[in-house]
């Protein structure tokens, strides 16, 4: 399949995981950390997600898929090892629903790359299902050039970007601000502190 990459705010919306292996564990991993309300459809789930529907975390119902299973979804993930069972979820799959699918990413619309984050900042890798492990490793090199001091930078970022908003600086002058914030080096928490109060200072 081809793509673009999009961010999806998932937060409050209804996810049915059919499935409850390892795949689906990471899977659902990442979506609970985007806020979505996660239901798994699967006879037996990993001691991992046994553990989250124990502390209902997610609504795990132990049982074998239907096609009501998805009814209402948001986004459905085919992640079982029944390639059967995987086409009749696609085939359940409400038109507008978001559709990912384990087995054959080309079968499903969205695909999961490899991710990573620092704070606000958010990287993610894709080969549209070429090679899951060369996206892998390019992660793990970009996780190393862009170490965990870049959640504090990003961080100061946002927070000049949203002081400048609101100063009376000119347009070209924000400009050229945020370019500077970006050309140089910022990391230094002083060298923040200073930009910041004269940001500060142009209300």
């Amino acid at each position: 399949m081809s793509g673009i990459p999009l961010m999806v705010d998932v937060a409050g919306q209804r996810v049915t995981v059919v499935g409850g292996g390892k795949i689906a564990e990471r899977r659902i991993y990442n979506l609970l950390s985007g806020g979505a309300l996660i239901k798994v459809i699967s006879p037996e789930v990993t001691s991992g997600l046994r553990s989250l529907s124990e502390n209902e975390q997610i609504h795990w119902k132990k049982k074998r898929f239907s096609p009501d299973d998805v009814k209402d979804s948001f986004l459905i993930i085919a992640a079982t090892n029944d390639s059967l069972v995987n086409q009749q979820v696609i085939e359940a799959a409400p038109k507008n629903a978001l559709m990912n699918t384990v087995e054959q990413a080309a079968d499903g619309n969205v695909q999961f790359p490899s991710h990573f984050q620092r704070g606000r900042l958010s990287i993610s890798v894709s080969t549209c299902g070429a090679s899951p492990i060369l996206a892998a490793r390019i992660k793990k090199d970009l996780e190393e050039q862009y170490d965990q001091s870049y959640e504090k930078y990003v961080n100061f970022l946002f927070e000049a970007r949203e002081q400048l908003k609101q100063s009376s600086l000119s347009m070209i002058k924000r400009g050229k601000i945020l370019r500077q914030l970006v050309e140089e080096d910022f990391f230094d928490q002083h060298k923040q502190k200073d930009m910041l109060q004269y940001i500060r200072s142009q209300k």
